[in-house]
């Protein structure tokens, strides 16, 4: 029989799972299909079979949590968002508004004088002025007799009680505060005065075996400090206790370990851990402001009160550190307290990914294109405002716990910084950071300059160890140390790490790292690992380098900014006041509280944070991708898969052509104008300059604060932001911008003597009464802005004049460069328009790209016309004839001009067209039209650069698409990781609830009832959020309106 044989290679012929280690894999091979001569009869047979490993999804791993769909989005569009909720939709609905919620003080004003009646009530008898007696006994009081003496507890109530009732009702609450009626007013008085004697061990119940000798004890409540009489017990019950034990069971922390003759009630403690934590109350303010209150005239040297401000500070500090160890579990583990180990103390950011807490089984072996779900993304940065100042004769005072929580071990870091070699690098990109901040000189009297910290990039929590002092600026040795300390133990897959200084920092970061003990080396080998630049900060650098290291074009990362350890120093500067003068080991712990409780609020607000930002990202991922799909259809499918190759090839290797960014040939970078002119100056003054103190990185710092100013004029103008963030960022913005001002101000007076005549004739000019300006607003005093001194070097150093010009040069020549690359990728997307889309949405969409690109047109021409005033005004409007003044007309899309750019124009245009779309016909009137000179100017655009301007803009069109992607699976995987933590924390509360047994059974049961309650805790919350989390998009996003009161347009517009 002859048979004709087909044969299907690579076929999926069966799953296998559990035979290969509980690991899936997919058997493949040729599949042969006989059929007769007759095709009466077929047969089959399998042939090369080979066992494939399956690719893996992180839904298919083993989870009870993979395939649960955070917040999910499958109904979600924006026309429902905007659709107001139902009537009987009581959830953040609005609520009729009264006047007193509008206005409630234009109610009480009318009423001021009978509230002020009431308030001097109080001061004398009020309903028992006819008749003052006890009101347990009766007895009346006489003014004319002393058997009967009245008083008034203010704790107890509004009555009145004779001596013999309120020694007999207070024995068990020996801190209420009383007052006597003298028979015209109420006095102080204390419960002591009255002879009462607390018995410890009993609560204040009789002892059948007293201490025989009554003890004075200053105990802090608040608001009062007060003097009491105690009895130690001597009886059974207190065998095993000591006069340390027995006041710390009654709940009153002693002030020594020694006879204590000072005690802060336990609530009081926390109280005012919570004031310093949240308010930056220190401690002198609250001890003055007790004193006030128990006796407002003590300060008149009238009456005297013990001063407890030492007492009660270094109190305060125990109870803080105990605090942590106590929340951290310390007390529930075998090993005991003196075994604690790095970063043990630290609260953790629950979202974070962390190896056999909160990542799924398996995580290791999901496929490669989503393992970045699993990446650890990290922010870097130091902070000179957290000085601290050299003591004389300082006690040796260390942090309680070395290590233990947010600091760095403190000896290796020493030790480590014994070895520091002065750090010679140049560079020709970071004008702030290259001025100011590495090696700086401003340390005189200064044992700290400043901090060094690591945070989570996405979630703004300090991580373990991931803080430590700079002795002298921002040194690659400090911030190598603080980094690789808060990486110990490093296990995941990738890391991401934000640094304003990232693109110098990383080049010689793996060198530097083998000095390094290798407990606190990287494993390298075993993971990816890329650095990036914080948005704001990368404005800062030249534009190639903002582009080679920008977080927007790194992989994996989302729409993660890298600012975030910004604003949590926002929340820790307030503290400065308080530990620029503070002991080392007070300093450090001071900081360690209040860290912890950064930490801890930022856990909390997960629940609601995550939810809010994942409904913005479902928005603005949905118009990204309907965006990118409308700037593909003008590119022909083979170009696409070339330009994609091109990106892919670029994230492996960042040596290759940068696909974001548009060829500059014969027109030189603005990085390599400045190092010709950093090497013109290094020739005219005969030496090489102090690194970072160049007149050339002076004036680049000038050119980049005229560019931020601008960048946030233009924030204003549009409407890009959150309104719920907007106004916040842009005083982040403004905050940030002063500071280099200030700090370039300080630059100014060496290299431009001359300005400070001037800053000193334009602030007096200034009207005293008006608003100080913003940053956007102040006028910086460049140069080139110095027209009005007769003063041929303008009051600045010699040389510094030409300098400044060919930096302007190169920023003219940049801004021409760009902006006829955004003028040629608006001309096509408007051309494609024209002749391809129809309908309103499409034309909606399309309008959208072209107004963001016009947008960017539009800044590019602001910089090249700043940049050519500078020049005019440094060497006249002759001098550079090729760098004419930029007219609007001269930005306008005016059409073709001529043959060869008509030709251009179709070509362009049909890129990626498709089979059947017609070529654009040519502008009617164009050859009447005259040609922009920034078309003939020097680097102008041809054919080849002008297909590479849409390139351009395709790859970052792309990029804004994969990063919205990216962003909404990360939430939801950080929503999973978070239930996941909480799971395991409550599992490991409960596993340490009995494991220890070398205590006593009282103090065992307590271990017991508190990881038991920390346990329940974090069940409930994770609960809590899990309920929250199941609300369809739709209806979190009509919530978040109805509460923020804000239109739906502005919500979901992000860029």
């Amino acid at each position: 029989m002859r048979r004709r044989a087909l044969r299907e290679r690579n076929r999926n012929l069966v799953d296998v799972d559990d035979a290969y280690g509980g690991i899936e894999y997919t058997l493949t091979g040729d599949r042969g299909i006989y059929i007769s001569t007759d095709g009466r009869r077929r047969e089959e047979e399998f042939l090369n079979i080979t066992h494939k490993k399956r690719r893996l999804e992180p839904s298919s791993l083993d989870d009870q949590l993979a395939q649960w769909i955070p917040t999910p989005d499958d109904d979600f569009n924006e026309d429902d968002a905007r659709a107001p909720l139902p009537q009987n939709e009581s959830i953040l609905g609005k609520r009729k508004r009264y006047v007193s919620t509008r206005d409630p003080m234009s109610l009480w004003r009318p009423l001021k004088g009978e509230f002020l009646t009431e308030l001097l009530r109080h001061d004398g008898l009020g309903d028992d002025i006819y008749d003052p007696h006890c009101a347990h006994c009766e007895a009346r009081f006489s003014a004319a007799s002393d058997s009967v003496r009245l008083f008034k507890c203010y704790e107890c109530g509004q009555f009145l009680q004779c001596h013999d009732c309120c020694l007999s009702n207070h024995k068990r609450t020996p801190l209420h505060v009383v007052q006597e009626w003298s028979g015209d007013f109420w006095v102080p008085s204390s419960l002591a005065d009255l002879g009462l004697e607390y018995q410890l061990g009993h609560g204040g119940f009789p002892c059948p075996a007293p201490d025989p000798k009554p003890h004075s004890l200053t105990v802090i409540e608040e608001p009062i400090i007060h003097q009491i009489k105690i009895r130690y017990c001597k009886c059974s019950k207190s065998d095993n206790a000591d006069n340390l034990e027995q006041l710390l069971r009654n709940g009153w922390y002693p002030a020594t370990v020694t006879d204590p003759g000072t005690c802060v009630t336990f609530r009081t403690l926390e109280t005012y851990r919570l004031y310093n934590v949240v308010g930056n109350l220190n401690v002198r303010d609250f001890v003055t402001s007790v004193e006030r209150v128990t006796d407002p005239t003590a300060s008149s040297g009238m009456t005297w009160l013990p001063d407890r401000y030492k007492q009660f500070g270094r109190v305060s500090r125990q109870w803080a550190f105990l605090l942590r160890l106590k929340r951290a579990g310390r007390g529930h583990d075998v090993r005991g307290v003196e075994n604690t180990r790095l970063g043990e103390c630290a609260v953790r950011c629950w979202a974070c990914p962390q190896d056999e807490r909160n990542l799924p089984d398996g995580w290791r072996d999901v496929d490669p294109k989503f393992q970045f779900l699993y990446m650890l993304i990290l922010a870097v940065d130091a902070n000179f405002r957290l000085r601290n100042r050299i003591r004389v004769n300082e006690l040796d005072d260390p942090s309680l716990g070395p290590g233990w929580g947010y600091w760095v071990e403190p000896e290796s870091y020493r030790e480590h910084l014994k070895n520091y070699v002065s750090e010679t690098e140049i560079s020709t990109c970071i004008a702030f950071a290259a001025l100011l901040q590495k090696d700086t000189r401003m340390t005189t009297g200064l044992r700290v300059s400043g901090v060094g910290g690591c945070v989570c990039a996405r979630h703004e929590c300090m991580r373990p160890n991931g803080i430590g002092d700079l002795q002298k600026g921002e040194r690659y040795a400090n911030m190598d140390w603080i980094v690789l300390a808060a990486l110990a133990g490093f296990s995941l897959l990738w890391l991401t790490i934000s640094y304003d200084i990232g693109c110098q920092w990383k080049i010689n970061f793996l060198q530097r790292m083998k000095q390094f003990p290798p407990e606190m080396c990287l494993p390298v080998d075993d993971m990816n690992m890329q650095f990036g630049l914080p948005v704001w900060h990368a404005a800062s650098h030249n534009e190639d380098c903002q582009t080679q290291n920008s977080l927007s074009f790194r992989p994996g990362v989302g729409r993660s900014d890298g600012e975030g350890i910004e604003r949590t120093w926002s929340g820790l500067n307030p503290a400065a006041f308080s530990t620029k003068d503070a002991g080392i080991g007070v300093r450090a712990d001071a900081m360690e509280g209040k860290i912890d409780n950064h930490n801890h609020l930022k856990n909390l607000s997960q629940g609601d944070a995550l939810q809010r930002k994942l409904v913005v990202a479902i928005a603005e991922r949905d118009r990204q991708v309907a965006a990118f799909k409308e700037v593909s259809k003008t590119v022909e499918k083979s170009v696409k898969t070339e330009w994609r190759k091109g990106i892919k090839e670029w994230e492996e290797d960042n040596t290759k052509p940068n696909p974001f960014i548009i060829s500059r040939e014969g027109c030189p970078t603005e990085a390599q104008v400045r190092l010709e002119v950093r090497k013109d100056e290094d020739a005219l003054s005969g030496a090489v300059p102090l690194h970072g103190r160049s007149a050339t990185a002076f004036l680049v710092a000038g050119i980049q604060l005229e560019d931020s100013q601008r960048r946030i004029v233009d924030q204003i103008k549009g409407s890009a932001l959150v309104p719920a963030d907007r106004e916040n960022k842009i005083q982040e913005y403004r905050h940030a911008l002063l500071v280099k001002i200030s700090k370039f101000r300080n630059l100014q007076k060496i290299y431009m003597p001359g300005a400070t005549a001037a800053l000193e004739a334009h602030e007096a000019q200034r009207d005293p009464d008006a608003p100080p300006p913003k940053a956007e607003t102040v006028k910086l005093f460049m140069p080139s802005e110095m027209t009005h001194l007769a003063d041929p070097l303008r009051g600045c150093i010699p040389g510094l004049l030409e300098m400044e010009a060919k930096l302007r040069i190169a920023q003219c020549e940049n801004s021409l460069v760009s902006l006829r690359s955004r003028l040629h990728a608006k001309r096509h997307l408007i051309s494609f328009r024209n002749s391809n889309i129809i309908g309103q949405v499409q034309s909606t969409r399309a309008r959208t790209l072209i107004e963001e690109i016009g947008e960017r047109i539009g800044s590019h021409a602001n910089r090249y016309r700043r940049g050519r005033g500078a020049l005019v005004s440094l060497k006249g409007s002759d001098a550079y004839p090729h760098l004419r003044p930029l007219k609007p007309e001269d930005v306008q899309l005016d059409g073709d001009w001529g043959e060869s750019d008509s030709a251009a124009r179709k070509k362009l245009a049909m890129i990626g067209a498709g089979r059947g779309a017609r070529a654009p016909r040519d502008a009617p009137g164009s050859s009447r039209r005259i040609m922009s000179w920034i078309w003939t100017a020097s680097g102008a655009l041809d054919e080849a650069t002008m297909h590479e301007s849409v390139r351009v803009e395709w790859s970052k069109a792309l990029a804004r698409k994969t990063r919205w992607c990216e962003e909404v699976m990360l939430l939801r995987e950080e929503m999973r990781r978070t239930l996941r933590y909480l799971a395991w924390q409550a599992r490991w509360w409960r596993t340490h609830a009995g494991l220890r047994n070398d205590l006593s059974f009282e103090a065992l049961g307590g271990l017991k009832a508190y990881a038991l309650k920390q346990a329940s805790w974090h069940e409930r919350l994770a609960d809590y959020f899990r309920t929250e989390w199941d609300v369809p998009a739709v209806t979190v996003a009509q919530h978040l309106l109805a509460e923020d009161g804000s239109g739906a347009d502005q919500l979901f517009s992000l860029e």
